[in-house]
């Protein structure tokens, strides 16, 4: 992180993301006030919509182009596009700058993570998947630290007329300055991810080339069983963890009676506990050769937790299996990026993870759509607890991420049972292991002698 390509994108993801968090909590503000609460809803749509369409061109143009230059391209134009939301008056206007916004990001995001693995090496994938998810949502306490402070300006920072003078106008002007400043950022990477010419083989573009481009990376994800089983996976768990976005307040407030600290205290709880997750995975996940297996196993922990959740009946018991529920989260989404980092040659990268992208948002979305609905349909349907129904959907939407998970272990049980007969270190031992060398690069201490002489112990043949 001190220096290197890759430390220059983060840092651009770093600024960016901040400025992303400003600006989403000011277009709720501004929808609120345009349109009250159906202008948030509208809002928040036009942010998920475009990915049911558009993700898919989003990869090939990632895979087409180089992803550096398409990057850039893609954050000079949200700079644009966010910028002009300050003048916005109308929730039509909103909408579909947003629907544009979100089509650019649809582009920038397959780029960025096709490049990722050019810029770090093989054993280094999954931290820099931990450092970027950091990043990536990481900064929501500081953007909204921000977004609070900015506050009691609004109104009165116009700059000479350019801006309203509202908070949101200031909130957006800033956003669209980290767009700027990450682009400045990126231009300094190296080149990487044109797609390489065959010598005595010159391509002429045809119409048809960038379908025949989309269709190729639509059979290899659909064909590759290591890729397949962990992108379906990703996409029902999320479809399962997104009822807790849509019903974690009722649940707080009228299932747990909470009052108002309890929706926030869940979310601390996940955040924390998808912190502890990200780390975990940090230290020990480049140990983990099959990482779809372990990928696998954090997604059961977090459906039986979520489970779990819907049969709590105090604020604490509440937060205790929401935070296991962001422990195995943040761990499953580190390693199974990572697993597809690995997994998936540079030519198809930005199609895999476009695909990747546009089926998460199609299981949020649907979760999203169907979860409070659901849950007064089975409003007094069934005794006890489940006489209420969001702790059914809660239910529901744990034996959904506990199924993707099974299903996952299912599909990669050749690996599983690979593992099984690993008899050349025990488990606890490499675990052991990993710690150290995690202590020494950390702490810059060699290790002793006598560390060294178990090293070579655990080498030797039994007489």
């Amino acid at each position: 992180m001190r220096s290197g390509p890759f430390s220059r994108l983060w840092r651009a993801g770093l600024i960016s993301s901040t400025g992303d968090w400003v600006a989403i909590l000011a277009t709720l503000s501004l929808a609120d006030d345009l349109a009250g609460g159906g202008g948030i809803v509208l809002a928040l749509s036009s942010r998920i919509i475009p990915g049911l369409f558009f993700a898919a061109i989003g990869g090939v143009i990632a895979d087409r182009l180089p992803r550096k230059y398409v990057m850039i391209a893609m954050e000079f134009g949200r700079a644009s596009l966010v910028f002009s939301l300050a003048f916005v008056e109308t929730i039509q206007a909103l909408v579909l700058i947003n629907l544009a916004l979100e089509a650019l990001t649809l582009v920038f995001q397959p780029a960025k993570e096709a490049m990722v693995p050019t810029l770090v090496r093989r054993s280094e994938i999954v931290r820099a998947n931990s450092l970027s998810l950091s990043a990536a949502y990481g900064t929501f306490p500081l953007g909204a630290a921000i977004f609070t402070a900015i506050a009691p300006l609004g109104d009165n920072v116009t700059l000479w007329g350019l801006l309203p003078g509202t908070v949101a106008g200031v909130a957006f002007l800033l956003d669209s300055v980290t767009y700027v400043a990450s682009a400045l950022t990126i231009m300094t990477l190296p080149t990487t991810g044109r797609r390489p010419r065959i010598p005595g083989k010159e391509r002429h573009f045809s119409p048809m080339e960038p379908l025949r481009d989309l269709w190729e990376g639509v059979r290899f994800v659909a064909g590759h069983r290591r890729i397949r089983s962990v992108v379906l996976a990703m996409t029902v768990a999320l479809a399962g963890g997104g009822i807790i976005v849509v019903l974690g307040k009722p649940f707080a407030t009228e299932v747990l009676r909470a009052g108002t600290v309890g929706f926030p205290a869940l979310l601390t709880a996940f955040g924390l506990g998808a912190g502890f997750g990200i780390v975990t995975v940090t230290i020990f996940g480049p140990r983990f050769e099959h990482k779809d297996v372990f990928f696998a196993m954090a997604l059961i922990v977090a459906g039986v937790s979520l489970g779990a959740a819907a049969f709590v009946k105090t604020l604490f018991g509440g937060v205790g299996w929401i935070a296991a529920m962001g422990l195995g989260a943040g761990s499953a989404y580190v390693l199974g990026f990572a697993h597809l980092h690995e997994q998936t040659e540079d030519e198809l990268r930005g199609r895999t993870f476009a695909a990747l992208l546009s089926s998460m948002r199609i299981g949020l979305l649907t979760s999203m759509m169907i979860a409070i609905p659901l849950a007064e349909v089975f409003n007094g349907v069934l005794p006890g607890l489940l006489s209420q129904g969001s702790r059914v959907v809660l239910l529901v939407g744990g034996a959904t991420i506990l199924t993707s998970g099974l299903v996952t272990l299912w599909s990669v049980r050749r690996s599983l049972i690979a593992l099984g007969h690993i008899g050349d270190r025990p488990a606890v031992g490499s675990a052991m292991e990993a710690l150290r060398t995690y202590r020494k690069r950390v702490t810059g201490m060699e290790e002793t002698n006598e560390m060294d002489a178990v090293h070579h112990g655990d080498n030797e043949e039994p007489e």
